[in-house]
């Protein structure tokens, strides 16, 4: 498979005077944006996928992987991109067998009016163009402005755990369970789980950097090795999703 690389903030001087819009430089500000009201940025999944079929501007594409949303691995869907006029990124460029890895909101249908078509039906995506919703994906390895505007490059478990720490901002407990348990003593700062338990543990430092990613029984765990700060937490089980906000002091 070969990888494409569509996460570039460059667009073409045609694009620039046919859309206009604004958004998030990173990839990790377009999944929380540092603006009021962000709603209309934020994708609603972010997933690996591989080009298994074309249709005038879009692209169907066979989900190998989701990292946040509802699509499931194998499930095909139809990401929508720009026909010439629209503030979304070209998808028909690529070719069946590319891998991708985008950050997908429902579409607009907004080609169905500027296109003149009526091509977008209910259930089909779109790939925007107002932030940075693809990224570079090649030898197991995700590369792109993740976290600064200049190039990353990153595995796919650190990538993971980016995705959940840059989702987490403002959210305290997503199962409304009280799983997670952070203890602030004199000395450290300490996580632990209410029941003994498998997981995976993340944390994410406050400018989406990944500090931590590693499996975890629940035992005590001090983050006195982490510079002083603000972290998002998050606990993932094969059920739930437990995410803090913890000061390391």
């Amino acid at each position: 498979m070969r990888a494409v690389l569509l996460g570039s903030f460059l667009v073409s001087s045609f694009i620039s005077f046919a859309c206009s819009c604004f958004g998030p430089s990173t990839f990790c500000t377009t999944l929380d944006p540092p603006y009021p009201e962000p709603e209309w940025w934020v994708p609603e999944a972010v997933v690996m996928a591989v080009v298994v079929g074309q249709e005038a501007y879009g692209v169907d594409v066979r989900i190998v992987r989701s990292f946040s949303g509802a699509l499931q691995n194998d499930e095909v869907i139809r990401v929508w991109g720009d026909c010439g006029a629209l503030c979304r990124r070209y998808v028909s460029g690529s070719a069946i067998g590319d891998t991708v890895l985008w950050a997908l909101q429902p579409t607009d249908y907004s080609g169905n009016v500027i296109c003149g078509t009526q091509l977008e039906g209910d259930g089909d995506y779109q790939l925007s163009v107002c932030g940075v919703y693809a990224l570079a994906y090649a030898n197991g390895l995700v590369s792109g402005p993740l976290t600064t505007e200049t190039t990353e490059v990153m595995d796919l478990e650190d990538f993971a755990a980016l995705v959940i720490g840059c989702l987490a901002t403002g959210l305290e407990d997503l199962s409304g369970r009280d799983e997670l348990k952070v203890s602030q003593g004199p000395d450290c700062t300490t996580l632990s789980l209410a029941t003994s338990s498998n997981v995976n543990l993340s944390i994410v430092d406050a400018a989406g950097r990944v500090c931590v990613s590693r499996s975890w029984n629940g035992a005590p765990y001090r983050m006195d090795q982490l510079p002083m700060g603000m972290y998002s937490v998050a606990v993932l089980t094969k059920q739930d999703r437990f995410v803090r906000k913890v000061q390391v002091q």
